[in-house]
């Protein structure tokens, strides 16, 4: 007959097993409920960074160069666009629903505003800022009693745990602080004109003073140009540096210190001297690497903020047939503030860079009747280089990115 203390270690062993099997299985059961919680993280995120990126894009309209209306409405749009897409990304098996925040409040769900330097992660964003400096878009999505619910505990109800509440928060922005152009094998060329433009006749042209008039329209829809207006002016961009002339009128020279003798506001981006064949390429394709290699590399502003350019002399009408061929695309070109020296001795100081589309060509016939007539237009570009400098950019951007 064995001890009544033997049958006492079995019972307390089965008993000790049995607590053990219980933890484990809690455990088990909450581990179950943590991986649901971090998938749901995941989700939260991704919903987010959509909702973000889509709005940032947004901001980047055209109808941004029409001024504080066509701001507006890109505002809206903006807002729509984050919301509408967070909520196409499924956070917990349903797409969230993201306040639009008109208002425009601090610790909202979607947030406009700007970051001028968004590798710092300090720097907070910036509302209280003209809605036309926007730049960036930050959207929070909600698993909480705010907004869409939290997320239930399964397993963890057993221990008395209800409920978890979830966010995630992106921002994404498009900068615009342009340092110059490098072109790489990821980027592809840089869509920018071999032709530059007084930055004073350029001022002129947003505010309405330097101008040929709005006689040409773009519709964004079948993204041809037509005669027409849409409330966007427009500028002589060649032969005469954007002076506005163009309507029976000679380009303006020396006289008024736009443009030296000889030169009808070409420059060489690339080697010195470019043939019209050069600048024909250019126009229809951009800058390549192969151009900048002549210039180091890339085309970048230098510790005063500017750039230095030689001028390609002569008119040609043989580009007319290459920018017919990019008639409504959207490019960027230089602007200068004064040009020296005559012919090919000229150099000019290029400190900025603006976004335009070519509306209409004309480059036969007599020179009072020779104009390519420009609108301000957005260009999105990711071979600009962009720093945390402060050097103007017009219109002209980096992709938008995630930058939080």
């Amino acid at each position: 007959m064995r001890h009544p203390k033997h049958f006492r270690r079995r019972g307390a062993a089965a008993a000790a097993v049995a607590v053990t099997g219980t933890v484990l299985i809690a455990f088990a059961a909450l581990a179950i409920d943590m991986g649901v919680f971090y998938n749901t993280r995941i989700e939260a995120q991704r919903s987010a960074d959509a909702g973000a990126l889509a709005g940032a894009w947004k901001l980047l309209g055209d109808e941004r160069v029409k001024g504080a209306t066509g701001v507006a409405t890109l505002v809206d749009q903006a807002r729509q666009a984050a919301a509408e897409v967070a909520g196409l990304n499924e956070v917990f098996k349903a797409g969230p629903q993201v306040d639009l925040n008109v208002a425009n409040a601090a610790g909202g769900d979607i947030i406009l505003g700007r970051l001028d330097n968004p590798s710092n992660l300090a720097e907070p964003l910036a509302t209280a800022v003209d809605p036309s400096e926007f730049n960036s878009v930050s959207v929070l999505v909600r698993r909480d009693n705010v907004r869409n619910g939290p997320i239930p505990f399964f397993f963890g109800q057993i221990f008395g745990f209800r409920n978890k509440d979830m966010s995630a928060r992106a921002v994404a922005t498009a900068r615009n602080t342009i340092a110059g152009y490098r072109v790489t094998n990821k980027t592809g060329n840089a869509q920018l004109l071999p032709f530059t433009v007084h930055v004073d006749a350029w001022n002129g042209l947003l505010n309405g003073t330097v101008t040929t008039g709005d006689n040409f329209r773009y519709d964004p829809v079948t993204k041809t140009v037509s005669p027409g207006s849409d409330g966007i002016y427009e500028i002589n961009m060649y032969p005469g540096a954007g002076n506005g002339q163009g309507n029976g009128k000679k380009p303006k020279e020396s006289s008024d210190g736009q443009l030296p003798p000889g030169n009808f506001g070409t420059v060489d981006i690339g080697a010195a001297n470019n043939s019209t064949a050069d600048i024909s390429r250019q126009i229809r394709y951009g800058i390549s690497a192969a151009d900048l290699a002549h210039l180091g590399g890339e085309l970048r502003f230098n510790n005063d903020g500017k750039i230095y350019l030689n001028g390609d002399t002569g008119l040609s009408a043989a580009v007319k047939d290459d920018l017919e061929a990019i008639k409504g695309q959207p490019r960027a070109i230089p602007l200068f503030t004064h040009v020296s020296g005559p012919g090919n001795n000229a150099t000019y100081t290029i400190v900025a860079f603006a976004g335009i589309r070519v509306m209409d060509v004309k480059l036969t016939g007599s020179m009072s009747s020779k104009a390519v007539i420009v609108q301000p237009a957005v260009v999105v570009d990711d071979a600009v280089i962009v720093e945390d400098v402060n050097v103007p950019s017009y219109f002209v951007y980096y992709p938008p990115s995630l930058v939080r």
